[in-house]
């Protein structure tokens, strides 16, 4: 094990790790709404326009222009304190799919410790997904938007959207067929009708175990620079209603923002 291999994460207040957000999806199988403790790696192999951690924006080495170089022994430190704190390490981005080899190593470690961790992946590559499995506990996998829709929604420039809206499927049921809690997250934006959630809706329900998964859909925020349009939330919490006469197994959330009360189940 190489402790001073340099690896790109996006920081957080200069530290590595520090933002720490609730898996609020557990609370409908049931169980305690827990923390985790967010390891963003600087780099992703989609460029979602409306990237909230820019994303979008590279250096001419392909890296995300915020992110910074970490030593891996600095990186294993922040996880061990994460888990002893009572924490979910989550491997984010970025995607930690562009680090396998680091996402496996530090997987590996938690599990010395006695602990399983999550991922958020776009959900573009199903042998990620597949090697890591055995560690994880919960997995956020993305279906950023039905194929004719994708490249757009995930800044695809070489066309491999209707590809990536499978792999996506692919991981989703790779994951929850083996246990894994998986939280399929889809941004909403003005244009989204009840046709393309129905489409949606069939592709998870028929991807994997149902009763291992959740649907959030996440309300776009206007970005400066996005010709995508914001959502009537009012208008998305009627959809849901028909979504779920269709689908009532299919256990569902509408996010606006990372705040409690802004998080509603159906």
């Amino acid at each position: 094990m190489d402790n001073k291999k340099l690896v790109r994460f996006l920081p957080f207040k200069g530290q590595v790790a520090g933002e720490r957000r609730k898996l609020y999806f557990y609370r409908a199988f049931g169980m305690e709404v827990l923390y985790t403790r967010i390891f963003s790696f600087g780099a992703c192999n989609f460029a979602c326009p409306y990237c909230k951690r820019d994303g979008q924006f590279r250096t001419a080495e392909g890296n995300i222009v915020t992110s910074q170089d970490f030593e891996m022994g600095v990186v294993l430190t922040a996880v061990k304190t994460a888990i002893e704190a009572g924490e979910v390490v989550r491997l984010s981005g970025g995607d930690p799919v562009v680090f396998p080899e680091e996402s496996l190593q530090i997987a590996e470690f938690a599990r010395t410790l006695g602990a399983k961790i999550s991922i958020a992946h776009n959900g573009s590559s199903p042998e990620f997904c597949r090697k890591m499995a055995p560690y994880l506990e919960s997995a956020a996998i993305d279906l950023k938007a039905l194929p004719q829709n994708f490249n757009t929604v995930a800044g695809l420039k070489n066309g491999t959207g209707a590809k990536m809206f499978e792999r996506s499927l692919q991981s989703q049921t790779i994951l929850s067929n083996i246990g894994v809690l998986v939280d399929v997250r889809t941004p909403i934006f003005g244009t989204t009708t009840l046709d393309d959630f129905l489409e949606l809706a069939e592709c998870i329900v028929k991807s994997g175990n149902i009763q291992n998964k959740f649907w959030t859909l996440r309300l776009y925020n206007p970005v400066n620079g996005c010709e995508f349009t914001a959502p009537r939330k009012d208008t998305v919490i009627w959809m849901i209603g028909e979504i779920k006469k269709v689908y009532p197994e299919l256990k569902m959330g509408l996010r606006a923002k990372w705040d409690p009360k802004r998080f509603l189940y159906f």
